[in-house]
């Protein structure tokens, strides 16, 4: 336990240090934010909902999507293709621990972004919602996320530092758009309707749409988010135990 708790705190630390978590979860989605809310206005409804509620959590999950799969495919690419991956599996470490560990760290890395996401709607864009709102909407955005956090791990042990780096690109803003968190599913054509439905950042933040427009959870929203993880997580573990030829970072 000693040894997972230390690799889990170097995680977390190289994850803050990470220039990318700044670009990809702070960044972006706060100048989004901020940018969209003024073009559309405070005003707009979107599911019956107001606009700047709508796409606060839309941005959250944007940040929390970046963080998972832009903050693990480079650096789960570099260790691998270093050897590092190889070496430790040579050592007494559970092959699991990798995995997990990169998990556990995300989940701080997740509570920060999703925070500061928060802090701007409330303090600049005065959303206004209950304490029991803010709590379900924000832990439920910084666990489901833990999604892309498992895919973005896969995806590093799939390719090397610069595929890693370019489908982990093309993946998150692929999903993110497809999943409904730039357009509003109710205004998307009949077929990426149905396709928004089964993006896992659509389910993520469906599970946050709900709580502030009904008050009510969709358990098939978790469901789907579940079967993901479940489904990535042993890709990841099976893909990073497999033996590999160890290639330069060049």
């Amino acid at each position: 336990m000693t040894s997972w708790l230390l690799e889990w705190r170097i995680e977390v630390l190289r994850n803050m240090r990470n220039r990318r978590f700044f670009i990809f979860s702070l960044l972006f989605p706060v100048g989004f934010y901020l940018l969209y809310v003024q073009l559309y206005g405070r005003g707009a409804q979107v599911g019956g909902m107001d606009w700047a509620k709508y796409f606060l959590i839309s941005m959250s999950v944007f940040g929390v999507v970046g963080t998972g799969l832009n903050g693990n495919a480079v650096r789960v690419a570099i260790e691998r293709t270093q050897g590092w991956t190889s070496w430790m599996l040579t050592t007494p470490r559970p092959a699991t621990q990798a995995v997990t560990t990169k998990i556990a760290a995300n989940v701080v890395v997740n509570v920060i972004a999703v925070a500061i996401v928060f802090l701007v709607g409330a303090l600049v864009e005065h959303v206004d919602m209950s304490l029991g709102q803010w709590l379900t909407c924000g832990l439920s955005t910084v666990f489901g996320a833990l999604v892309f956090t498992a895919l973005g791990i896969l995806v590093g042990h799939v390719g090397g530092r610069e595929a890693a780096q370019i489908l982990s690109s093309i993946v998150y803003f692929l999903m993110s758009i497809a999943g409904g968190l730039w357009i509003p599913v109710q205004v998307l054509p009949p077929f990426l309707h149905h396709l928004a439905l089964w993006m896992p950042t659509y389910r993520l933040a469906d599970i946050a749409w709900s709580v502030i427009g009904n008050g009510t959870v969709k358990w098939a929203d978790v469901a789907v988010l579940g079967g993901y993880f479940l489904a990535f997580v042993l890709l990841a573990a099976w893909v990073s135990t497999r033996p590999r030829e160890i290639r330069s970072v060049a």
